[in-house]
């Protein structure tokens, strides 16, 4: 369903989907009716992370391997599985034909309540499926780009930690186990998406949320168990990270923002797609379009746990880098001086309403995208009004809402094959997973 706007272009609509919610002590469930063909359905199985501050970014990489090899060889042949493991959640992804749905989600409870599933075997095949990648990917400019980006964003907070290979070899099966125990049952979420009845879907998914915590460990104790909490406003300067080999210089700026529980959050999704979320951004115009000197530069959210990671993130011409870094202020200054016209906040008013409509117009975007809005902590119901809400944010809400969150938290890196001038002063992150030419 579309309006009209006095310009005579479309204007997007957003109606959120119909859904049935089923709560208990093993978690909540979603389900989804949606018609369509093939007589395919999709679940997510949401399973909230325990963030222990000790390797945390090392176990949740061989946490994802393992899940991934059990879950494979269980449902392989009915299902089409992926797992996704981030520094607050892992999501177990399904697709299958409806008339599977329920022996699969019957079959993924199982292997995720055996206790052959953090078995010592499993975990070190699984951990040297990660050491090849992290050994694949050692030194790779991109690879020492986020490492140092989500080191100055989040410091020591587990989610600014990276994947080392020198963890893998004390990383045991008790531990996975608590990063999944660790977080009561109550907080898993499953979303079900499928044709025929919410209530059908509901039932047939219900065996997918596991009865009893994964494994036998307990949840951890004592400073362990409480990571440091996330840091303020970060007030650091971006610094340059030489690395001869990098071909281009690599820009990754950002802070960490309120999530999508914060109010602010439309102005600030609003404000992030001017600046670089969509190919008519603009960070698309200025860096590509009118000067050359990147190919896909982009500002994007990331919500992770209730909070968000913006991230600027532009691949230059190491010739132009300087020029950059100084355009992409520019246009910051820019938005937080108001300065555009309402007729680029309106386009950006639409396409975040229509990429909200794409999105849920299929199963598996349905599916993921009320993932997301869980594990951001927030019920379904979050969507209702939501369009409402993007609509009324004003030019002076963003202008207030980018000089607050966008421009005068920025920090990261700079990843260059050597200092120059224009660049931000040279400097070290804590230990990262490669060994760069540091200074």
């Amino acid at each position: 369903m579309n309006r009209t706007v006095s310009s005579g272009l479309p204007e997007p609509h957003f109606v959120p989907p119909g859904h049935q919610c089923a709560a208990g002590p093993r978690g909540m469930s979603v389900g989804i009716g949606q018609p369509g063909t093939g007589g395919l359905a999709e679940a997510r199985l949401l399973l909230p992370l325990a963030p222990a501050h000790k390797a945390h970014a090392t176990g949740t990489k061989v946490l994802s391997e393992v899940l991934r090899s059990a879950l494979e060889a269980e449902v392989g042949a009915l299902a089409v599985v992926r797992v996704e493991v981030r520094g607050d959640r892992s999501v177990i992804a399904l697709r299958t034909f409806r008339e599977d749905l329920a022996a699969v989600c019957g079959r993924v409870a199982a292997s995720l309540t055996s206790d052959a599933l953090f078995a010592p075997g499993p975990v070190r095949r699984a951990a040297a499926r990660v050491d090849t990648a992290l050994s694949a990917a050692d030194g790779h400019p991109a690879v020492v780009a986020r490492a140092g980006f989500l080191t100055a964003v989040y410091g020591t907070h587990p989610y600014g930690g990276s994947a080392r290979r020198a963890e893998l070899d004390g990383i045991a099966g008790a531990a996975l186990a608590a990063l999944v125990a660790g977080v009561p049952a109550t907080e898993r979420r499953v979303v079900v998406v499928g044709p025929g009845t919410s209530a059908g879907l509901l039932e047939e998914a219900a065996p997918l949320l596991p009865g009893t915590p994964t494994g036998t460990a307990s949840p951890p104790t004592g400073p362990e168990a409480a990571p440091d909490p996330l840091p303020g406003p970060s007030g650091r300067e971006p610094a340059t990270l030489v690395l001869p080999s990098a071909p281009q210089t690599l820009i990754r700026l950002g802070s960490h923002v309120p999530g999508r529980a914060d109010p602010v959050y439309p102005a600030l999704q609003l404000a992030v797609l001017m600046l670089g979320g969509y190919f008519g951004s603009r960070l698309t115009r200025v860096l590509r379009e009118r000067e050359g000197l990147a190919y896909a530069p982009r500002a994007v959210l990331d919500p992770l746990g209730r909070t968000a990671a913006f991230t600027i993130e532009a691949d230059v011409r190491t010739d132009g880098a300087a020029r950059s870094l100084a355009l992409i202020r520019e246009e910051l200054d820019r938005l937080a001086a108001g300065a555009f016209p309402a007729e680029e906040l309106s386009n950006a008013c639409n396409y975040a309403v229509g990429s909200m409509a794409m999105a849920f117009s299929s199963r598996s975007g349905t599916a993921s995208g009320l993932t997301g809005i869980f594990a951001s902590g927030l019920a379904p119901d979050w969507l209702q009004g939501y369009e409402r809400r993007l609509r009324e944010v004003s030019a002076d809400d963003v202008a207030r809402i980018a000089a607050r969150h966008l421009h005068q938290s920025l920090t990261g890196v700079v990843v260059a094959p050597a200092a120059a001038p224009g660049l931000p002063p040279v400097g070290s992150t804590p230990p990262l997973p490669v060994t760069p030419d540091w200074p």
